[in-house]
Parts: structure tokens; C-alpha cells; sequence
């Protein structure tokens, strides 16, 4: 059996088909990738954790996200959207999508950014940084 080169870490309190479809979209893009639920923590935040096991995001977002889509940050929003649609409109929906690397690099994707977001994002030299979306200044800004 080869490692995937992506988990997907699902929190099993949310409905898991979004987690299913984002899979499988990247199944579809040649990716081998496995999908693992959580257990429910008492007074953590609903997020879901996108393990890349690749030392560095930005060559594998652009291969990847190519792959699902014309432009990779088109690829990228589709699969984030994914993820964070639930299977009801009553049902909970995650707070975030945290996108890490082996190096301990994170970007945090949160419902409703703006597509110059997914642009940037792509590009982004993470590291070992921890990144989220500053919307007053619209880039992405390390914690």
C-alpha cells in the first residue's frame, strides 16, 4: 500500500459527506488520498485538517489543483467549498479547512473568502508559518 499524499481529518460530529465528495475529488485528480474521522473534543472548534505529506504546499497545490481544475486556485476554492458544504442546510458545516505541511506550515481557509484569497494562496510560501486571511488587508498574513 503506497502513503497517500493527503489526509483528510474529519471531525465525526459533522455530517461526513462533504468529506466523502472532497476524496473522491481528489481521487479523481490522481491523488491518493484517505479520509479518517475524528473524535468529538469538547470545546475545540469544528475544523477540518487537510494533511499534505509533501515538505513544501506551493508545487503541490499548483500540481494538484491543476489537475481538478483549469486554474489551480479555481481547484483549490472548489475543493475547500466542498468541504465546507454540508449534506443539509441544517446541518453543522466546519469552521475552518486547515491546509498542513510536514514542516508544521498551516493555512487556514474559512467559509466566504474572497477568490483573490485562493489566488495568493497558491503562490504562498509556508514553511513553517501559520497563515490566515487578513480581510482588512486582503493578503494572507503569518500568526
Amino acid at each position: 500500500m503506497t502513503v497517500p499524499a493527503v489526509e483528510i481529518l474529519w471531525p465525526s460530529s459533522l455530517p461526513s459527506d462533504p468529506a466523502e465528495e472532497g476524496q473522491e475529488l481528489l481521487r479523481e485528480a490522481g491523488v491518493e488520498t484517505r479520509c479518517m474521522l475524528l473524535p468529538t473534543r469538547r470545546g475545540a472548534a469544528e475544523v477540518v485538517m487537510v494533511l499534505v505529506m509533501t515538505a513544501v504546499l506551493d508545487p503541490f497545490l499548483r500540481t494538484l489543483f491543476q489537475k481538478v481544475a483549469e486554474d489551480a486556485h479555481k481547484g483549490l476554492k472548489a475543493f475547500t467549498d466542498r468541504l465546507f458544504a454540508s449534506s443539509g442546510h441544517e446541518a453543522p458545516a466546519p469552521e475552518g479547512v486547515v491546509f498542513e505541511t510536514p514542516a508544521g506550515g498551516r493555512v487556514t481557509f474559512t467559509p466566504g473568502l474572497p477568490p483573490g484569497a485562493y489566488q495568493q494562496a497558491v503562490g504562498l510560501d509556508v514553511r513553517d508559518q501559520r497563515w490566515t486571511w487578513d480581510s482588512r488587508a486582503a493578503m494572507w498574513v503569518p500568526n
